[in-house]
This record gives C-alpha cells, structure tokens and sequence, in this order.
C-alpha cells in the first residue's frame, strides 16, 4: 500500500475515535446558586413610643387594650376629653376593675350583687368638658319621667374639690336604648380645672343602694394629683 494513502487512514481513524470518546463524555451539570436571604431589619426600642408593646404581640387591627362596660358612663357629653385623670382615689375593697374596649373611659369597676339581682352593677369613670348642669340634667332624663321628679342632687365639697351628687332610681334606659326596671344610679361629677370627671354607678336599684356606702367612701377618698 503506498505511504500516503495509509497516513491518511491513519489519521482519519484517529480522528473518528477522538469523537467517539467526545460523544461520550458526561455534560456538566452547573447547579444554580440558592438565594441569598433578604436582610432582617432591626428595629431599635428606642423607636417605640413609650409602653408600647414589642412589635408582633398584637395582630394587624386589634382593637385597644381597654375595659368593657354594660350600661355607659358619663362620657358622651359635648366635647369629649382624653381618658386620663388629674385626680386620683381609693377603690373599695369589694370592686372589681374589669376590661372594656371604650377608649372614653379611665376605669370601669364590678359591684358584686346581692342575693336575689340578676346582675352586678357597673361604675364607668370617664372625663369630659361641657356645663355640668347639663350633664346631670342628662343623667336624670335617661329615666323615666315619675323617677325624674323623685331624683336628688346635691353638692359636697372634698378638698379643694367640688363634687356635684346625683341619684335617681326607676325605669332606666342605657345609652345602648335598653330599657332596665327597678333601676338605680349614683352619679358624681368632679369638677376640676383639666375638665369634669364622672363616677357613675348604674344597677339593680338593691345592688346599688347596697354599695352606696362604698360609692361615698370613694368620693371621700377623691384628691388631685
């Protein structure tokens, strides 16, 4: 065989196998990076408004943290004030501050019943502005006209302070329009010079002439800050 020929089958035979071995050599597989997190962002306490709680205890919405109440207190009078108080008291012992979601109100306390009522009294503290003659007028007229001739007012002196006392008892009708018979109320609105403060006690006429004694004791106990 002539030289040349069997150079060129030579060199094609080598190239046929070194594709041979090029087909059969695995692909690469390339793995894609993983994501890198996003960063967390840190927010500093100090960013918080005082008191607030931390960030995630409460879900999205919820309502304020407050106290719930059943029959309303003195809180809807013209112009309304921010629910803190410039004047401090003694709760009695018996009493019970319970939750409600008015943001009008400072406090709302339980009065056990006595035997016999179907439900306990309430007292709401709340503080507004208006005249105070009409805030008691006001009081008054959520009952019926016989208990409104038989209401009584009067006006004590604590301190410096000036407390004007309203009681009635009868036909009741609460700030939500529901109608309470054999009812009773002690309203005292504290006047002082950052607005009225309202101490109301609403209830089973029983139950509340039971803790009158303890809603005296209370406005006795009444002193500014």
């Amino acid at each position: 065989m002539d030289k040349k020929v069997a150079v060129l089958l030579a060199v094609i035979g080598g190239a046929a196998v070194f594709a041979a071995t090029r087909t059969r050599e695995p692909t690469p597989q390339i793995t894609p990076a993983a994501p890198e997190p996003a960063p967390s962002v840190a927010v500093p306490a100090g960013s918080l408004p005082p008191g607030h709680p931390p960030m995630g205890d409460l879900p999205s919405g919820h309502p304020p943290i407050g106290k719930t109440g059943g029959h309303g207190g003195g809180g809807s009078g013209p112009t309304m004030a921010k629910p803190d108080a410039s004047i401090e008291w003694t709760m009695p012992p018996r009493w019970e501050a319970v939750p409600h979601m008015s943001t009008m109100r400072i406090v709302t306390y339980r009065v056990p019943k006595v035997f016999g009522d179907v439900e306990d009294p309430e007292v709401s503290v709340t503080r507004a502005g208006g005249d105070i003659e009409q805030n008691a007028t006001r009081w008054i007229q959520q009952f019926d006209e016989p208990s409104r001739k038989s209401a009584k007012r009067s006006i004590k002196t604590i301190g410096a302070l000036q407390v004007h006392v309203v009681e009635v008892e009868g036909g009741y009708t609460s700030m939500k329009g529901e109608v309470e018979n054999d009812w009773a109320m002690i309203g005292a609105i504290v006047d002082t010079p950052n607005g009225s403060h309202f101490f109301k006690l609403t209830g089973p006429k029983k139950s509340v002439a039971n803790a009158k004694a303890e809603m005296d004791a209370l406005i006795a106990s009444i002193k500014s800050k």
